[in-house]
């Protein structure tokens, strides 16, 4: 079985690289070692920053989640010791948009299976490559729900199957890992009140951070991060921990009163994981398979929609048309560089280091600038190059106006 391109996980970036092949008029094989059509990743905070935005209405994913009821932030609160950065309404930045992965998956799945071209193929795993020593992959071979074995041939593949993807694995991919100093956990709550500014709040607590975030079904997700310094007190107990962390929150959400509609999600290790986007000729890697970046920033699931897209943007003419596919593929490792860029950023933050000087000087101007506040917040939505607030004028700009100011005493929760 032959076709122009064949997709291994069919989750967030496998079924947005499907649906815009199948729109192109390519023929695809999505293939997914979860039989279950509902299958959906748990370990997700599914927050999509706002960067990703324009992505999600051009592949006309948008509507879609806004009919699924998710939850769209135009505005997050941020908390340091220097006060609160309150979000500036009109200042331009896009919205961030969150569904839970148990709505999310299902959905661009069935997206992706309903498009012309697209053959969703459930249950199938993946246990090799085929490959001629001498050029590029053009086939995979899968193990089918009745066990058994199918060649499929095509002429790119694409790896779409998470952080420890197993195309990755069997094209001997090197992984570049660095650690995480921090560990997170996570609860959905009905009825929680939220007390900060904006729709939704981030507390950097240095080291440690905690948010609260609107979701679907009128939920609030409340999750904390903190340093692995901690990791005894969450061991001993790790309820009480999580709720006496939340409640010594500056201004943080009232839970009294509320219902936990869910149990505690999270882990205590989450290695930050990078791939080469193209490793070999006719492979290519988009979401978590080429980069699982620091969860903290929230820029899994953006990374995934973008990284699917710019794969189609470079290869889709050159599949259709017989042109050079290493030649578009080259123009997607560039297009990735955008998110390389990113990941640097977030394994240091990842480190839990105090902040430097000028973060903490961007933090104190950010609560009376709104022009460094609204960098900050371009910043954190990825809705830019770093260099947004990552420059000497705005380093310049935050040290003049935070010497005017005064930062309150640390919070120790």
């Amino acid at each position: 079985m032959t076709y122009d391109v064949i997709i291994v996980g069919a989750s967030i970036a496998g079924c947005t690289a499907a649906t815009a092949y199948g729109r192109a008029g390519l023929r695809v094989a999505l293939l997914e070692r979860h039989g279950n059509p509902q299958s959906h990743k748990t370990l997700c905070g599914h927050f999509i920053l706002g960067g990703t935005h324009d992505t999600l209405q051009r592949l006309e994913l948008w509507q879609p989640m806004l009919a699924n009821g998710a939850a769209v932030s135009r505005g997050l609160g941020v908390w340091s010791e220097a006060g609160w950065i309150v979000p500036r309404p009109n200042q331009g930045v896009p919205p961030a948009i969150s569904l839970r992965r148990s709505k999310l998956d299902p959905l661009l799945r069935e997206i992706a299976g309903n498009t012309p071209g697209v053959d969703l193929l459930l249950g199938h795993r993946v246990v090799d490559l085929v490959a001629d020593p001498a050029g590029p992959v053009d086939g995979v071979v899968a193990v089918t729900p009745d066990r058994e074995r199918l060649t499929l041939r095509g002429r790119l593949i694409v790896g779409a199957d998470g952080h420890r993807s197993a195309v990755a694995g069997l094209a001997g991919v090197p992984e570049d890992l660095a650690p995480n100093q921090r560990f997170l956990f996570w609860a959905y709550y009905e009825g929680a009140q939220p007390n900060g500014p904006g729709d939704g709040q981030v507390w950097l607590l240095d080291p440690d951070i905690a948010v609260c975030i609107r979701v679907d079904d009128g939920l609030t997700q409340v999750g904390v991060f903190p340093a692995k310094a901690r990791l005894k007190e969450f061991a001993d107990n790790r309820e009480q921990a999580f709720r006496r962390f939340v409640d010594r929150l500056p201004d943080g959400p009232t839970l009294a009163g509320a219902r936990r509609v869910s149990n505690l999600v999270g882990t205590t290790d989450y290695p930050c994981v990078r791939r080469d986007p193209v490793p070999r000729p006719g492979l290519a890697l988009i979401g978590d398979a080429a980069t699982a970046s620091d969860p903290v920033p929230a820029v899994g699931c953006g990374w995934a929609f973008r990284s699917a897209a710019w794969l189609v943007d470079a290869t889709a003419e050159a599949l259709a048309t017989g042109g050079s596919l290493s030649a578009a593929l080259r123009t997607y490792r560039r297009a990735h560089r955008f998110i390389d860029k990113w990941d640097d950023i977030g394994r240091t933050d990842a480190l839990a280091a105090p902040p430097n000087a000028i973060q903490r000087a961007i933090r104190t101007a950010a609560v009376h600038d709104d022009a460094i506040a609204r960098r900050l917040a371009m910043f954190s939505m990825r809705a830019a190059e770093p260099s947004v607030l990552v420059n000497p004028a705005v380093a310049v700009r935050a040290a003049v106006r935070s010497r005017r100011r005064t930062a309150p005493e640390p919070v120790r929760v």
